[in-house]
């Protein structure tokens, strides 16, 4: 039977020797259009500090005036807010890179051993059914060659296969240094927003109530936000400044739904490569060499599918 991941609330159904599994994950987790929203997020990001030096020089001003000013965002926190999460979403490429290799390297230990245990299986009556794997050389394979070992020098087949689980850790490690990408990113969006574009909605001063903060910067000038046209005058200047209010919160909304399903995205393969563990810690001295030749083939397909997501990844993340 095919085995189930249950994530983000679905049961999904990994079909092997088939692509289902790994085009529904493209589909519905890791969309184009949610790296899209991650580049227009950067995009608000990096303007973010030009936009609040612009911001506190206009309330110096109207305070100049006479204005008496309500509280303004904090704009030192702000901004280290944004560098972080900029340096976040700039690392990613970088990051997605090195699961890539890491699961490349899993995949082509993995596809060796399995090939040379066909070719035994082929020398054997039988096709290896009833051979345990505690008969068999370990100097057969070609891993037992290696010049460096996770773990201590293996002696048997087992060991190998011992030897190759800790391997694949690399690949875990990798895709746990990406889930804490998200988990940075979702705290962050939220303090940016709940500090920022939230404050634009609030009284500009406390002497003139009838116009919020971004509605005095469309009216007034002087202060041309992340996408805001410039403007002065109060013709047609408050409804502006609304829709301007309403594209920001759909950069939240759609920069938001980007990292949760990245998140989601990254937990489901890390519960893909928990599987391949468990397939190489299933391994007993006591089993059949036909017995190992499927367990790696379900590992190997793993793998296989990996790889296709990081591929994917990257290349939409280069765009």
């Amino acid at each position: 039977m095919a085995p189930i991941l249950s994530v983000a609330g679905f049961s999904l159904i990994l079909v092997f020797g088939r692509n289902d599994y790994g085009v529904f994950m493209y589909q519905f987790l890791l969309a184009e259009k949610h790296f899209k929203s991650l580049k227009d997020y950067v995009g608000f990001l990096r303007a973010l500090p030009a936009t609040l030096l612009q911001i506190q020089r206009f309330s110096e001003r109207w305070q100049r005036q006479g204005h008496v000013l309500t509280s303004a965002p904090d704009a030192e926190r702000l901004k280290v807010l944004a560098s972080f999460s900029t340096g976040y979403l700039e690392n990613l490429e970088n990051n997605i890179s090195d699961l890539g290799k890491a699961c490349n390297e899993s995949l082509s230990y993995i596809s060796t051993f399995t090939e040379e245990c066909r070719e035994i299986a082929r020398e054997t009556p039988g096709k290896g059914r009833s051979l345990p794997i505690s008969d068999i050389d370990f100097k057969r394979f070609s891993l037992s060659a290696s010049q460096w070992w996770i773990w201590f020098p293996p002696t048997d087949v087992k060991g190998l296969t011992h030897e190759l689980y800790f391997r694949l850790g690399r690949t875990t490690s990798a895709v746990l240094d990406l889930k804490s990408v998200p988990r940075e990113l979702n705290l962050d969006i939220h303090n940016v927003f709940a500090r920022f574009v939230r404050s634009l909605t609030l009284q500009a001063c406390q002497c003139h109530t009838q116009y919020s903060r971004i509605e005095a910067y469309y009216i007034v000038g002087g202060v041309t936000l992340p996408g805001m046209k410039a403007s002065s005058g109060a013709s047609d200047a408050v409804a502006r400044s609304k829709v301007h209010v309403r594209e920001l919160f759909a950069l939240y909304t759609a920069a938001s739904s980007a990292i949760n399903n990245l998140n989601d995205f990254f937990y489901a393969i890390r519960a893909f490569l928990a599987s391949a563990e468990r397939e190489l810690l299933a391994v007993k001295p006591s089993m059949k060499l036909s017995q190992l030749i499927s367990s790696l083939a379900v590992t190997g397909h793993i793998l296989s599918e990996v790889k296709m997501m990081t591929e994917q990844m990257q290349r939409w993340s280069r765009q």
